[in-house]
Formats: C-alpha cells, sequence, structure tokens
C-alpha cells in the first residue's frame, strides 16, 4: 500500500504521497515506519514486532494511524490491493489456510507459495460439519477492508484498569448461541466481536498502549510475536494483523522503570515522533488545522502570523545551554533551512542533525496550544484580522493563564515571544520593506532610462 501511495528515492527510502497533505515536519519518523513495514514485508522478524509510535502530545501520531488507515481502506478496492478471504469467516482469514498440510509442500513446489497458518476453529467446524471435510467447496470472497465496518481494521482504547476486560479485545461465549449449538466449546457459539479478530488481515491500533492491564500486553506481544491467540476452550487462533500502537513520553518513562517490562520492550520497534522543527513545516501545520475551521477561513492573517507562531513554538522545543557555539535565534533558522551568517555548513548540519541535543522536539509548546492561543485571538478580534502582535499578546495571555505551566517556564516562553518579535518579525518586516522600495526603486530607474533614451534619441534626430 505505501508502495502505491508513494514512490521510492534515491536513498532507498519510500516517500508516500499519503502523508504529503497532513503530516508536515517529521519526515524522519515516516521514513522509519515506512522501512519497518517494507521489513515486514520481506518476511524479516521485524514484522513479528509491535509497532510503538512514541512522541509528545498533538505531535502526529494519531493523523498518522488514521491516514494508514485511511490508504489500506482505498487500497482495498484497486486491483493492486485486492484481498480474498474464506466466506463468511469471522476473521476474514486467507483460503489458503484450507490447504492440508499434507498438500502444502507440493503446493509450495507447484507454485512457490509457502502456506503459513492455521484455520480458525469456527471455520474448521464448518469444513467438518457442514462440508464433509472437502475444502474446494468452502466459499471465497473479496475482502474490501473498512474501519467502520470492522473489516481488517480494529481500534482499541484503554479503560478503565477496574473495569477493563479482555473480553473487549479476544470475544466471549455468546449466551444466546448455546441453546442452538449445545455446547459453550462450539466456535459458533463464540462471539467474534473482539477488536483483535476485528483487526485480522489489516491493522490494529492500540491508543495509549501502556495504560491497559499487563495481561492485555502480554496477548497483544504474544500476538505479535506468534500470530497467535489462546482463549479458553478453542486451540491457538492464528492472526495476520499489525499491531500499531502510540503513547505519550510520560506513559513510556514510567514503563521504562519497571524492569519486569524488559522483555516486552524487547518485542517492540520503536519510533519517535517528535514535535518539527522547522518552522516553516510548523507554519503549514498551523495552515491546515485553520483551513479545517469554516468560521476562521475568512479571516485575514497578517503574512507573518503563522511564522511568529512557528518560531515561538520551535524556540520552546529546543535545549538551552546544549549548543553553546550556535545561539537560540540561529540554531531556529537553520533548522528552517536558512543559511546563517556566521555558522559554517558543517555546523549548520550538526544543528539539523541534533547530535548534541537528540531529545529536541520532544517537549515544549504544542501545536495543539498555539492554535488554542490563535482561536482565542480570532474571536477576541473585532476586525476580522488577525496581526503578528495581536497573537503574540494573545500567547502571552495563554501561558500566564495555563494553571499547568510552572512560573520559571512561564517566564521563559514569555522570553521566547520576546525573542521571536525582536529576531525575526523585525526582521522580516524590514526585508519587506526593502522588498518593496526595491520594487518601487526599480521601475523609477526604468522609467528614467527611458527618457533618457528618448532626449538621446531626439539630440541625435536634431545634429542630423
Amino acid at each position: 500500500m505505501l508502495r502505491w501511495s508513494g514512490k521510492e528515492g534515491d536513498d532507498g527510502r519510500l516517500r508516500c504521497a499519503l502523508f504529503a497533505d497532513e503530516l508536515f515536519g517529521i519526515d524522519e519518523a515516516l521514513a522509519r515506519v515506512a522501512d519497518y513495514f517494507k521489513a515486514a514485508a520481506a518476511g524479516s522478524e521485524v514484522g513479528r514486532r509491535l509497532l510503538l509510535l512514541l512522541g509528545p502530545p498533538s505531535g502526529g501520531k494519531s493523523t498518522l494511524v488514521i491516514r494508514l488507515k485511511r490508504g489500506l481502506e482505498e487500497y482495498s478496492y484497486t486491483e493492486a490491493g485486492a484481498l480474498y478471504g474464506i466466506g463468511g469467516c469471522p476473521v476474514r482469514e486467507s483460503p489458503l489456510h484450507l490447504v492440508p498440510h499434507t498438500l502444502r509442500a507440493g503446493f509450495r513446489d507447484s507454485y512457490g507459495v509457502d502456506v503459513a497458518g492455521e484455520l480458525c476453529p469456527h471455520c474448521r467446524t464448518r469444513l467438518e460439519n457442514e462440508l464433509a471435510g472437502d475444502f474446494l467447496r468452502m466459499p471465497v470472497e473479496r475482502v474490501f477492508i473498512s474501519e467502520a465496518g470492522r473489516s481488517a481494521i480494529g481500534t482499541y482504547a484503554p479503560h478503565d484498569p477496574n473495569t477493563a476486560d479482555i473480553a473487549d479485545l479476544v470475544g466471549s461465549v455468546d449466551l444466546s448461541r448455546v441453546a442452538e449449538y449445545g455446547d459453550e466449546g462450539d466456535p459458533r457459539a463464540w462471539s467474534w466481536s473482539g477488536t483483535v479478530y476485528a483487526a485480522s488481515r489489516g491493522l490494529l491500533e492500540m491508543i495509549e498502549i501502556l495504560k491497559v492491564k499487563r495481561e492485555f500486553l502480554y496477548l497483544l506481544l504474544t500476538l505479535t510475536q506468534e500470530k497467535n491467540v489462546k482463549v479458553a476452550r478453542f486451540p491457538l487462533i492464528y492472526l495476520d494483523e499489525t499491531i500499531l500502537a502510540h503513547t505519550n513520553l510520560a506513559e513510556f518513562r514510567k514503563f521504562l522503570q519497571e524492569s519486569e517490562n524488559e522483555g516486552l520492550l524487547d518485542r517492540m520497534v520503536i519510533v519517535q515522533v517528535p514535535y518539527t522543527l522547522n518552522y516553516r513545516d510548523e507554519a503549514r501545520i498551523y495552515r491546515k488545522l485553520i483551513l479545517s475551521a469554516p468560521a476562521f477561513r475568512d479571516v485575514h492573517l497578517d503574512p507573518h502570523v503563522l511564522h511568529a507562531a512557528a518560531v515561538f513554538a520551535v524556540l520552546s522545543r529546543l535545549h538551552e545551554g546544549e549548543d553553546r557555539d550556535v545561539d537560540l535565534a540561529k540554531r531556529v533558522r537553520i533548522h528552517g533551512g536558512e543559511e546563517v551568517d556566521g555558522v559554517h555548513h558543517n555546523e549548520a548540519l550538526r544543528v539539523r542533525n541534533k547530535e548534541r541535543s537528540p531529545d529536541e522536539g520532544l517537549s515544549g509548546v504544542s501545536p495543539r496550544f498555539v492554535i488554542n492561543g490563535l482561536s482565542h485571538a480570532i474571536i477576541q478580534s473585532s476586525r476580522n484580522s488577525i496581526s503578528t502582535m495581536d497573537l503574540l499578546l494573545a500567547l502571552k495571555d495563554a501561558i500566564d493563564s495555563d494553571a499547568r505551566i510552572e512560573s520559571s517556564r512561564k517566564r521563559r516562553w514569555i522570553d521566547y515571544l520576546v525573542l521571536t518579535r525582536k529576531e525575526f518579525y523585525n526582521r522580516w518586516v524590514k526585508e519587506d520593506v526593502h522588498k518593496a522600495l526595491f520594487v518601487s526603486f526599480e521601475q523609477e530607474v526604468a522609467d528614467l532610462l527611458e527618457k533618457y533614451l528618448d532626449e538621446v534619441e531626439a539630440m541625435l534626430d536634431n545634429r542630423q
């Protein structure tokens, strides 16, 4: 699906149009996610690891997963993405599972296809009781992926640990069918409504995975590693799906402190999804969010409003004192792709690669905080127009009134607002004035030149 929605660059990395208009400034994280799926598709052990997206709030983790799910849905309707399953199977399993083990070696020799996996208990019972073991009579149907239809996409959000039930993941006995089939152990009397079954042949999203019960984690990691789940009264149930989870840094740090989690961590591929440090990309995020609100689309914004807000956000994400050779303002410009006087190319490259401060971007002001401030400024404005100073004042008010922010951080962030105005906004305005004067002067010079040439031509005519 990722190959279908993008192309591979000269560096061997996939660049997907799937994310192009939704996610900005996290190219490294997107490349690592693409590398995970590329390695898994090649049959490596990476495919037996849970993919965990780790990052600060409002950093793009959920959006990344949503785009993957929408991409899978769209891809399943194409010829290239055609997916087939056993008709009536609650887990939409591959029809190849019907091939008996005694025939699989010959099947591989004839068609070059290795068959992995076992029939689910439901289909095995149907095959034996309804079709007399004749697997060629089992119906096959095309599978269209749909999150709304719980077809090959499942989503699980954590509940209160005291009330969470593992049946939400693996299902339970359907008492209404026990009377019909006469046995709680009959697979046809089982409720296959669990989230892991909904995700079979596709993607299982685990929201805030580290908040779930430990028994849930072990079940999920066993599913990832062995592609099996075990429920009472049934043999192992084979499920082919990718588990994509996400969590925030606070939960992850608590998880790291517990030594018994070492084995769980070893079965995860962790991809950090930090805030972007490129203020131009950050401004694109704000523009996307503003355009998504119909009431704000007609508001006139000062040309520098979004970039000023983005510079402030990036300043809050950089670590002071981590790079004394280059001050904060210059580092913001370097991350923004600008050439800065007095900074050597190698030094700029080192700053962009975060060699001295790899954790930059994992904390600081979130896009959501800035958009809240911008929304407040728009609502308070009676002119249907917002200037950069309006925004900076709105952000200052938001910082002052936020009880979650400690005093020292408030002072530091307000200093960043001042720095944004002095080092960036003032420079941008001067550049605008210079450009305007240059355009005006250029026209004046052209007019003078034309008059001069007319005079020269007149003088030459008089001499003749």
